[in-house]
């Protein structure tokens, strides 16, 4: 008997207090471990499942729509191969490239996302692409550029796309556990800013720092978003109430991104895949736990790119989950 929709909505809210209480408790280990155990898990059965549904994207079944879906395919494809050239020539060839264009493509897969998932006229696509482009040639000189592309495949993903699933879903639904797991969510990631223990509480090794160091960026970034410092030493970062504030964020929000995915697999049926690739999935998932206890870093840089890519591949979702959110508040305003 498969659980109804309330019964895995009261689990999500205790896997969401489980994971505001243990991102209070150790905000650094608790990432580390999601990102490591349950992150490649995550990419790799949200890829097979977005592959078995299309991606989402305009699933007509002429060759017209057939023939867009796989141009998008093509720039993803594109997109993730200027990333790849773009990580060898800084980090292996110590000839930094300039990261503006991997991230306009990354930009250009995000806008045509939306084209090929909510716009039908061939016209307006053609505007509203236009007028895409001439924004990001007026923003690119912004340091904003780059700190926005950042935000998209981390933050933005796993707290705010998050967050809308849960909101279309009790939307759809209409049910008070719905409702009840939206307020709850919201107030585990409030909670951040309104307690914070003092840092003298906890103390971050050495192992933890140089695991995390190549992820510290977006600490720094949202510690200037919200104004709470300059972002500008590790001690802020790894040692002040303020990093530690914006930790425990950042570890709720990909602590129970990958729970909640995996929380649902008997309503979106993720699993029900051919044995073989079961078995893929499998292989890799473990490969990835090695390399991760191999060397840590490594790890977090070779799996860059799988997370990346299942970032982009789940744009069309993203993008029809935003539209239901209007037209089901839209159908309740009526």
């Amino acid at each position: 008997m498969e659980p109804t929709v309330d019964q895995i909505n009261y689990l999500n809210i205790g896997l969401m207090i489980v994971s505001c209480v243990a991102a209070y408790i150790f905000p650094f280990e608790l990432f580390l471990f999601s990102y490591a155990v349950l992150g490649p898990l995550h990419y790799l059965t949200e890829i097979s499942w977005l592959h078995e549904r299309d991606y989402f994207a305009d699933r007509g079944k002429n060759k017209r729509s057939k023939r867009t879906n796989r141009r998008w395919l093509v720039l993803v494809a594109v997109t993730m191969c200027a990333l790849l050239v773009g990580f060898v020539a800084g980090e292996i060839l110590h000839r930094p490239i300039s990261p503006k264009w991997e991230i306009t493509m990354f930009y250009l897969v995000l806008i045509t996302a939306l084209l090929i998932t909510q716009i039908k006229s061939k016209t307006t696509r053609v505007v509203v692409f236009l007028v895409a482009l001439m924004s990001m040639a007026l923003f690119s000189s912004s340091r904003y550029y780059i700190v926005l592309a950042l935000f998209f495949v981390t933050i933005i993903h796993v707290l705010i796309f998050t967050g809308a699933f849960i909101l279309h879903g009790a939307l759809r639904s209409r049910t008070t556990s719905g409702i009840v797991s939206l307020v709850i969510f919201i107030l585990c990631a409030l909670s951040f800013f309104f307690y914070a223990p003092e840092a003298s509480r906890h103390n971050v090794g050495t192992y933890v720092q140089n695991s995390y160091h190549s992820f510290s960026g977006l600490n720094v970034e949202l510690i200037k978003l919200f104004h709470l410092g300059a972002g500008s030493s590790t001690e802020e970062v790894y040692g002040s109430n303020i990093g530690l504030m914006i930790m425990r964020l950042i570890a709720f929000a990909y602590t129970y991104h990958y729970l909640n995915w995996f929380s649902k697999t008997s309503i979106i049926k993720w699993h029900e895949v051919p044995k073989s690739r079961t078995a893929i999935i499998a292989v890799v998932w473990l490969a990835s736990l090695a390399l991760y206890a191999y060397n840590y870093d490594t790890g977090m840089a070779v799996l860059y790119f799988l997370s990346i890519l299942h970032v982009m591949l789940e744009f069309p979702l993203d993008h029809r989950t935003f539209a239901g959110i209007g037209r089901e508040l839209y159908s309740m305003a009526k």
